[in-house]
């Protein structure tokens, strides 16, 4: 019997195996059975009390496999001697056991199978760790032979997710069919169904849709996706997913998965269902080049009532959510090592303020009153907030005084002023640097700015606090210099952008990386002269400019109802992009630091009311500008500071109602082998570059709720070089790597968290398993120590690698304790004698390793590797987040 095409999660048998190999010129992928997964595998044939009898089995790896191997194949010998063999003729499986995966056309590549099988069930929860849904969605669709979608509506944002693939899968042959046929049933239900996003499913070649025109009687809430293969594999999928971004990507409901193989009666009762539907009356066929059937369905959506937005609000409380708690722990051990002037950075929209008005109050509960207060913007409307916020956190609503513009303070005990009044006043001079006790700076990336660094130079608060969402200022200028330094150079608290998606405090990403033919390769990154070889390539350039308009019309539908900002390389690209978009039929503003100032603040406003579809700037709108309603984003200047990047993504995440997704248009060009992507896309997924490697070639399966990210061919094939050459060159990379930065920071030496901190380098980058590893052999070949290095020292800063894990920050001074010692350490309490032996044990490798005196000798011959241990320990204790509590003995 010939095998159909298609996929398969089969375990081989001889009757398989033969028609496998008359399959000719198909071609099986077929793999070896994991001895990890043999006794539930094996089991299908024999059902599950057998199943129990063989995990049973003595033996292990391919001992047990072999045992049960023979168990197996004896029971179907003793089968076949005790039954007629003309009634019951079973196979016998294949030695070794290997499982057929799929039978594909032999010039083409075997396609890929559902991170969750095709024969067992599963369930979709959004969580993160999980398979995505999206993810699954994909691969089942290029991979079937019909699909069946029942949904209660329709939107662009979830089409544009799968429309790639059926695409393919639907595209037709010399006869004019395709691969795989799709039925559509969905519903007007409260006008959600975009008629964009259904014109372009119904346009599929063999694609038929069906639809509801009466949303307020039908109210059908099922949704299921159905996928038939003639291979006897099967999936169906039901639960909340709508074809929409929302329903997609986020959201709270839960899916079920299960499948023809493993669960026949649910599987095919979801089918018979389907049918039913499919001749209901209540359905009728939809072409959208039939004038009076588009014409009713847009009657019926208007009936309706319009749009429903699906991702949830976040609001904060004057009590601390747990993300904040952790916040205010941070910044508390933060001053319990002695550094009390703090940088604060967190996204747009994640309550910077609250945090700010909390940590207050505790201060105000430690010390028993309230302490002098100063908080600074730039603005009165964000002194007028943050004003608001201080007072509900202190249930007082008397608290704190105003100083902007005309509104005079009685007193200035409790301050709320605006950069340009304090100066003016010249109050700090009047009142003296150490009159407040805290002093609270926001949009502190302006520090750099004069009046700012003059305040920021004079006051000696016995606390300050800056907050900022952008840390990178668009000039370059570094604002860690007014903060105290930590030993890895990081920010005092920060709340990563993947865990603020998380927690749904912003709204998610849909982020396309789309093929673009401009050849940056030639663009020298990070030195003089990168902005002038972008812009050069890019001002100018129709072809990419005509590129920007159809990806933004195919990927958001109707690009007119769009509220986008547009980033450019300068001034003059931005004013070439705004003419370009505007001659489109896309009303677009330039706006950079030319603009008069009054036309600056008219823009968002103008943006927000839908007199333009996109404000196109240069470095504008990289830092502190709100703009709620910011849907799209549109990167034109290629980067390769993940800051940067990281920010001008930040810029369409804040939450407002109606907002489903930020959809992100990045025209990424041709790039040199070594162009960091992994910096880019670390900075908004937190993957390693491992992991990213295997995202980029299998798809981006774990990502925050709602969140997406598709890389088109091109772009994919660019990146995966790109992460491939930087874990190729690996060690030599490195040693590029430190030499560049001692260059640029014109330094003799460079510490380990600054250099960790800076080049967004991990330490088991530095520590590696396999070859040279540790950071005095790193800067020994870099050419920053003197002398010459020896072997000794060399297994020495290996070794130190052993440690990454610690994080207890007692155990972490023992270490700075014997890396400091001028002669023999000595340590006050037997327990602190016990932390110094075992910190030998494993520096010098086993229990036979000799005391800690010996430890101490190898240190002090070789100080490069003791001036490691000191910057080691300093990293970790960085990094760490315990606070110790004695335990009585």
């Amino acid at each position: 019997m010939p095998l159909p095409h298609g996929l398969y999660d089969l375990v081989l048998t001889d009757a398989v195996a033969r028609a496998l190999d008359s399959a000719t010129p198909a071609v099986g992928d077929v793999r070896d059975l994991d001895p990890d997964e043999s006794a539930e595998r094996l089991t299908e044939v024999l059902g599950l009390e057998l199943r129990r009898i063989l995990a049973d089995t003595e033996g292990a790896g391919s001992e047990r496999l072999q045992t049960q191997l023979a168990v197996v194949n004896g029971l179907l010998r003793d089968l076949r001697e005790r039954l007629d063999p003309g009634v019951l003729e079973p196979d016998q499986l294949v030695l070794p056991p290997r499982v057929l995966r799929s039978v594909h056309p032999g010039a083409s590549s075997p396609p890929e199978a559902p991170v969750t099988g095709l024969a067992a069930p599963w369930l979709f929860t959004a969580g993160r760790g999980s398979p995505a849904l999206i993810t699954e969605l994909r691969r089942e669709a290029a991979a079937c032979d019909a699909i069946d979608i029942l949904v209660s509506f329709i939107t662009v944002s979830g089409v544009r997710k799968l429309i790639d693939v059926l695409k393919t899968v639907t595209a037709a042959d010399a006869a004019g069919q395709g691969r795989t046929r799709i039925r559509v049933l969905t519903t007007t239900y409260i006008g959600a169904t975009e008629i964009q996003a259904l014109d372009e499913l119904a346009r599929l070649n063999g694609s038929e849709v069906r639809i509801s025109l009466d949303g307020r009687r039908t109210r059908l809430h099922a949704k299921a996706w159905i996928f038939h293969r003639e291979t006897g594999f099967g999936s169906a999928y039901v639960g909340s997913a709508n074809l929409s971004g929302a329903a997609l990507m986020g959201g709270l409901e839960w899916t079920v998965k299960f499948t023809e193989r493993g669960q026949e009666a649910l599987y095919s009762r979801a089918k018979a269902h389907f049918d039913t539907l499919w001749l209901d009356d209540e359905f009728t066929a939809y072409n959208p080049e039939n004038p009076t059937q588009r014409a009713a369905v847009v009657a019926a959506l208007a009936r309706e009532g319009g749009t429903a937005g699906e991702t949830p609000l976040a609001y904060f409380d004057i009590q601390p959510r747990p993300f904040q708690r952790e916040m205010l722990q941070e910044l508390e051990r933060e001053r319990e090592h002695g550094r009390n002037r703090n940088l604060l950075v967190a996204a747009t929209g994640t309550g910077k303020t609250v945090v700010a008005a909390l940590d207050y109050r505790e201060t105000c509960r430690k010390l028993g009153h309230r302490p002098r207060l100063l908080f600074v913007a730039h603005r009165a409307q964000i002194l007028r907030q943050a004003l608001r916020t201080y007072r509900e956190v202190l249930r007082d609503h008397s608290f704190g005084e105003l100083l902007s513009g005309g509104l005079q303070p009685e007193q200035h005990e409790h301050l709320f002023a605006t950069i340009d009044s304090l100066t003016t006043r010249r109050l700090v001079e009047r009142l003296g640097a150490d009159f407040w006790h805290t002093v609270v700076i926001d949009e502190c990336h302006r520090l750099a700015a004069n009046r700012f660094r003059q305040l920021a130079t004079a006051i000696r608060p016995a606390q300050l606090l800056g907050l900022t969402a952008t840390p990178e200022r668009a000039d370059g200028v570094s604002i860690q210099e007014f903060f105290t330094p930590r030993p890895d150079r990081s920010p005092a608290v920060e709340l990563r952008l993947w865990d603020a998606l998380d927690m749904q405090l912003l709204a998610p990403f849909e982020y396309y990386a789309c093929d673009d033919e401009t050849d940056f390769s030639g663009v020298p990154w990070d030195r003089p002269g990168e902005t002038a070889a972008i812009d050069e390539r890019v001002t100018g350039n129709r072809v990419r400019a005509r590129m920007v308009v159809n990806e933004w019309r195919r990927l958001a539908g109707n690009p007119r109802r769009s509220r986008a900002l547009v980033f450019c390389a300068s001034v003059r690209h931005a004013e070439f992009m705004a003419e370009q978009l505007t001659a489109a039929g896309l009303p677009a503003l330039s706006i950079t630091g030319e603009t008069p100032r009054a036309e600056q603040l008219r823009a968002p406003h103008r943006l927000a009311q839908g007199e333009v579809c996109a404000l196109v700037t240069v470095d504008l709108y990289n830092e502190g500008v709100d703009i709620p309603e910011v849907d799209t984003l549109i990167l034109l200047r290629p980067t390769q500071s993940p800051v940067l990047f990281q920010q001008q993504i930040g810029r369409g995440l804040r939450l407002m109602p109606g907002k489903e997704s930020c959809l992100v248009l990045d025209f990424v060009g041709h790039h040199r082998a070594d162009f960091r992507f992994d910096r880019l896309f670390s900075a908004i997924t937190g993957l390693s570059r491992n992991r990213l490697i295997q995202a980029v070639e299998h798809g981006f399966t774990d990502l925050a709720p709602g969140c997406h990210i598709h890389l088109q061919r091109q772009t994919r094939a660019q990146v995966l070089r790109s992460l491939r050459t930087l874990t190729q060159q690996g060690w030599r990379r490195l040693v590029a790597e430190v030499q560049s930065f001692a260059r640029l920071a014109n330094v003799e030496s460079v510490e380990l968290g600054e250099f960790l901190n800076e080049q967004r380098i991990g330490l088991g980058e530095v520590y590696r398993e396999n070859g040279r590893s540790g950071w005095t052999t790193l800067k020994r070949d870099a050419g920053l120590l003197s002398g010459e290095g020896n072997e000794a020292e060399a297994k020495l800063s290996e070794r130190l690698g052993s440690l990454l894990h610690v994080d207890d920050p007692e155990y972490l001074q023992t270490m700075r304790t014997v890396a400091t010692a001028t002669s023999d350490p000595e340590f006050g309490s037997a327990t602190d004698q016990l932390r110094a032996q075992m910190l030998t044990y494993q520096i010098l490798s086993g229990p036979r390793a000799a005391g800690v005196k010996v430890l101490h000798e190898r240190l002090t011959e070789n100080p490069a590797c003791a001036e490691e241990l000191v910057e080691l320990s300093d990293v970790l204790l960085a990094r760490s987040r315990i606070d110790p509590v004695p335990i009585p003995a």
